[in-house]
């Protein structure tokens, strides 16, 4: 009687534990089919491989696969067992599931990981208001392949994403980065409105919005975006007077100049090429140029600027420090400005008159009449 009743009890527990794995079973099945599915393309890094890039390809459990391998010209490696692999194009994760299904010909379990141990040479072109448009390239001494990111921000060695630059993928050099090597901005130029142009690897040509005024004024780093190898910015001239723009400011900034060359001839104590802060006036250039001399005429001070279509624009002003930073009586100097110190009346008429008391002078100047 007591085995009999024990029996029925283990059966009423075996009945019950069957009733809840069943219903555990559909609650999963349930969750499984109303779970997103997995796309590849969404969590790849944007960094794509490319010719010169040397890349880690490593086999889970088998370090004895693990190989060191260079991208050739065409775009492939050369792997154990599978032959040549085009790479070129990819990401290190498509680069990876495009490994691991060659070798399931081969292997049981073949999950193969990929990471960039040295990043090719990164080539960009800067255009429009920089000191020194062009095309630029970093070669790998220059890039750390620790910052190569991926889309999850995640950390891991060498180049499968860091995760400090938010996952954008790229991360060896910045937009204000790009514009410090460029020369810096120019004092018109208008960072708010920079365009970016990335190719996608089907070769559409993107154009993406950049505003470091932004980041500037609210701390928005995500402006401040990674570049890949192949962009192109191109930084417009902002209109003048334009609105809740300071473009003084972003001469202060770490993307404009450190310092302006400009040249300031005639009467002043050390004439020839100063260096100026961004943002210098007029006064300023003449300060570092030693001061005008007691010959000078601080009332008769011109201004010559060339301007990008090739015309001169020149402007006559008074020199004086009381004037602060008025920009229509000290205006602000740009890179490659001429300041011209006139000598006053006065001295102008007693340098004659000394030069005429000169005999070798007035001999040189008569012969210069008669023509002999």
């Amino acid at each position: 009687m007591k085995l009999n009743l024990k029996l029925q009890r283990l059966f009423l527990s075996l009945g019950l534990a069957a009733t809840a794995f069943q219903v555990d079973a559909q609650t999963i099945s349930a969750g499984t089919a109303g779970t997103k599915k997995f796309e590849l393309l969404e969590s790849t890094s944007a960094y794509r491989l490319g010719a010169g890039d040397v890349i880690e390809i490593s086999i889970q459990g088998m370090p004895e696969m693990t190989v060191n391998r260079s991208i050739l010209t065409d775009g492939t490696v050369t792997l154990q067992m599978v032959g040549s692999v085009r790479l070129s194009g990819l990401s290190q994760e498509q680069a990876s599931q495009e490994i691991t299904e060659l070798y399931r010909s081969y292997l049981k379990t073949p999950y193969t990981t990929v990471a960039v141990v040295q990043p090719r040479p990164l080539n960009v072109t800067v255009l429009g208001e920089v000191n020194r448009p062009g095309p630029y390239t970093l070669g790998s001494s220059a890039i750390n392949p620790a910052f190569i990111g991926n889309s999850q921000g995640t950390s891991t060695k060498n180049g499968t994403g860091a995760g400090s630059i938010g996952g954008a993928g790229g991360g060896r050099l910045t937009v204000s980065q790009a514009l410090s090597l460029a020369g810096g901005v120019t004092e018109v130029a208008d960072v708010e409105n920079i365009t970016l142009v990335r190719s996608s690897p089907g070769g559409q040509k993107n154009r993406i919005a950049i505003n470091l005024w932004s980041m500037i004024q609210n701390a928005d780093t995500s402006q401040d975006k990674p570049l890949l190898d192949g962009d192109a910015l191109v930084i417009p001239k902002a209109a003048p007077g334009k609105a809740n723009y300071d473009s003084s400011l972003v001469n202060t900034t770490t993307f404009a100049p450190s310092t302006v060359e400009v040249k300031v001839v005639g009467d002043v104590n050390r004439p020839g090429f100063v260096n100026v802060v961004p943002g210098a006036v007029l006064t300023d250039a003449i300060v570092a140029a030693g001061g005008i001399t007691d010959s000078g005429d601080p009332k008769n001070v011109q201004l010559l600027r060339l301007n990008a279509d090739g015309t001169v624009t020149g402007v006559e002003l008074e020199a004086r420090l009381e004037q602060g930073r008025d920009p229509e009586k000290n205006p602000s100097l740009r890179k490659g400005d001429l300041i011209r110190v006139q000598r006053s009346f006065g001295s102008s008429v007693l340098k004659t008159v000394q030069d005429f008391a000169n005999p070798l002078y007035l001999f040189t100047y008569l012969r210069s009449l008669l023509g002999r």
